[in-house]
């Protein structure tokens, strides 16, 4: 443990140490407490920094219980000044861990002390639902609905909106088809504010209302930067900080489907189904909806024509066959005609007619909306072709299979350092990074570099867990590099199929590569008989979790989702499997581009930025295993480098200290004897 600035003598006594002493509040309010050194440090820390309105970065290993260790200063510091704390988390199993459980806690302890405190979850607006849209829906069920089951799924929706307390998805207690709940949710772009008839019931502002009385507010980090709907707050704590670039850079960048395209266009005039907002316009000019079907057909055969000509430029080749999503970088301006301006600019031109013959405020509103994201879709397609910003990556994606074929396109900034420093840091409210992985080798460098932190106050604090004598690193000899591929490849796959003679427990296999992960899931699939086998990609990950937990024994198969944020305890999860030390791939267009811009400002690409993100993940992907005190397991990591490379010690030194097996043979005996 680290920390750069000494606590002042006072702030302690005035912070949360006591609720931490023994017999103190946060024992009595958690069953079964068990003191933790880490927990108390880290809850000064961030009690200090909102106090000294000064910006803190704290990695708080797995077991530290920093959730309770942030939310209780601040929201102790919240109460007593009647101020107003923002948590933003990256999933949402972490936002509803706060408010169900954490907060309801943390609330209890104030209450002792006698200060109130309110929290509240405020979600994206698209997560609600719309009283005027919803009302809509009855009113054009048939123009909106493709079937009777969808046109009766917004009939459910109707009746249970006059009594039910909550306007959010996750809170309606019925089933809502992602097609019905793109017509009844509220939709920014076309809310009528005062103007609308629903505005004194509108569930969404009553949750707006709640969010500006909370103490603590919850959100999550991408609503975050889309700008949250209160007036003002006093601190942020980021949680889950280490996904916090990515998530600002999708923020400030863009994408674009052939998908979405048409399904904004078909939502203006499908002229198949003959339904629309088109149709649906009363008394307009003579000849406009004719204008219209051939306006919308221009555009849908403009945009198959656009994603069509990119992928064979880009050297796609044509949709036919079934192979992975690829992405391809574009690098100069112009490689295209942009023959989509001309058909949207004739759309827009219709739509904008439409207006004065709008029959309702909200019918102008939607007019209005579909406008504004005409409008935006050109500007977006326009900027894209152009490509002239050296600052952003432009790529093109494909995914092909044989039913629906998908391509997008993107832009995203390669460094948001300087955007973050002067629209986060530099605002004036202090600023809390927390997660179990922000340092490499002890330093947060690196996140601080990349996300614009000026001499934050710093504070790593190790794990409670005793992982000498609760895990094992076992790291197989004999397997090749994985430059030689198909050598490696077949090693993987063979020391894969021994595994489960050694761990009777459940197994995550934690793959870099689909290619990868498809061919040991087809090569070991009914080979292991009595025990499961999920592979990431059947299922949506929270079923394949549940059921992986249910097993006791499965073997999972996964990419990116499961190397962070998933919590198995108990012999449910008793072994992982690093395949690969998990280093960005450098055909990605965003990461070739970051690295580019790197090397024209004379970094060092591999020390300053791969090996640092590689170190970050490997610890994500460590931290599966061990999420109690009395969890017992192994990490198997079949990459040679980590022994062989001259970077490989990094990663054995960013993770805990554990014993060292050899042999499968000693690997087995480590989970009899435990």
């Amino acid at each position: 443990m680290s920390i750069k600035e000494n606590t002042q003598p006072g702030t302690e006594a005035a912070g949360p140490a006591s609720f931490f002493a023994p017999g103190g509040a946060v024992e009595r309010a958690i069953k079964n407490f068990e003191p933790r050194r880490q927990q108390g440090e880290m809850a000064a820390a961030v009690y200090k920094a909102i106090a000294e309105r000064k910006h803190l970065v704290v990695e708080a290993g797995t077991g530290v219980g920093k959730s309770v260790a942030y939310l209780l200063p601040s929201a102790l510091w919240a109460a007593r000044g009647r101020k107003k704390i923002v948590v933003a988390t990256h999933t949402k199993a972490l936002q509803e861990q706060l408010v169900k459980h954490d907060l309801p806690v943390v609330k209890h302890m104030l209450a002792e002390q006698g200060l109130a405190l309110n929290y509240f979850l405020l979600m994206g607006s698209a997560n609600y639902l719309c009283l005027s849209r919803l009302e809509r829906s009855g009113a054009h069920q048939s123009d909106l609905f493709d079937t009777q089951e969808e046109q009766a799924a917004a009939g459910e929706l109707r009746e249970w909106a006059r009594t039910g307390a909550s306007g959010c998805r996750s809170s309606i207690p019925l089933r809502i088809a992602q097609r019905v709940w793109e017509e009844v949710c509220r939709d920014p772009d076309i809310c009528l504010g005062r103007k609308c008839p629903n505005r004194e019931a509108c569930l969404y502002r009553r949750d707006i209302a709640l969010a500006k009385q909370a103490d603590v507010l919850v959100v999550n980090q991408h609503l975050y930067f889309a700008g949250l709907p209160i007036p003002a707050f006093d601190a942020v704590i980021f949680d889950e900080a280490h996904n916090l670039e990515e998530v600002a850079s999708a923020f400030m960048g863009f994408s674009v489907s052939d998908k979405q395209v048409k399904r904004l266009v078909d939502d203006i005039y499908n002229p198949k189904s003959g339904r629309g907002l088109a149709r649906r316009l009363k008394n307009p000019p003579a000849n406009w909806l004719a204008d219209m079907r051939q306006a919308v057909g221009e555009v849908n055969f403009a945009s198959r024509d656009f994603f069509h000509e990119l992928t064979e430029k880009l050297g796609f080749g044509s949709f036919e066959g079934k192979v992975p999503a690829k992405a391809k970088r574009l690098r100069e301006p112009g490689i295209i005609e942009n023959n989509l301006a001309e058909p949207l600019l004739a759309l827009t031109v219709l739509l904008s007619q439409a207006l004065g013959y709008s029959q309702s405020d909200l019918e102008e509103a939607e007019i209005k909306g579909y406008l504004k994201r005409c409008l935006a879709l050109a500007e977006q397609v326009n900027v894209f072709l152009k490509c002239t910003s050296a600052d952003h990556a432009y790529w093109l994606e494909v995914s092909y299979s044989k039913k629906n074929p998908a391509a997008s396109i993107h832009r995203a900034p390669v460094d948001v350092s300087e955007a973050l420093r002067k629209e986060l840091f530099e605002e004036g409210y202090p600023v809390i990074l927390t997660s179990a992985t922000l340092a490499v080798d002890g330093s947060f460098e690196m996140i601080k570099t990349r996300l614009g932190l000026d001499n934050p106050s710093e504070l790593l604090l190790d794990s409670p867990f005793d992982y000498k004598n609760q895990a094992v690193v076992y790291v197989p000899e004999g397997i090749p590099d994985p430059q030689d591929y198909k050598a490696y490849e077949a090693a993987v796959i063979k020391e894969c199929a021994k595994l489960p003679a050694a761990v009777s427990g459940g197994i995550f296999l934690l793959f870099t590569s689909w290619q990868l992960l498809a061919k040991s899931f087809s090569a070991l699939a009914g080979r292991f008989p009595g025990r499961p086998l999920f592979r990431q990609g059947d299922k949506l990950p929270q079923h394949l979790i549940a059921e992986f937990k249910r097993s006791g024994n499965g073997i999972l198969f996964g990419t990116d989702t499961f190397w962070q944020g998933i919590d198995v305890t108990g012999p449910a999860l008793s072994c992982v499997v690093i395949v690969r030390l998990p280093f960005g791939s450098p055909d990605s267009p965003l990461e070739e581009a970051r690295q580019e811009w790197m090397t024209a400002r004379g970094m060092n690409v591999f020390s300053e930025y791969a090996l640092p993100r590689a170190v970050v993940k490997f610890r994500q992907g460590f931290g599966r295993l061990i999420r109690s005190r009395t969890d017992f397991g192994a990490v198997v990591v079949l990459d040679p480098r980590i022994q062989t490379a001259r970077y490989g010690a990094k990663f054995l030194r960013s993770i805990p200290t554990c014993r060292r097996v050899r042999t499968l043979a000693a690997l087995k005996s480590f989970f009899t004897r435990v």
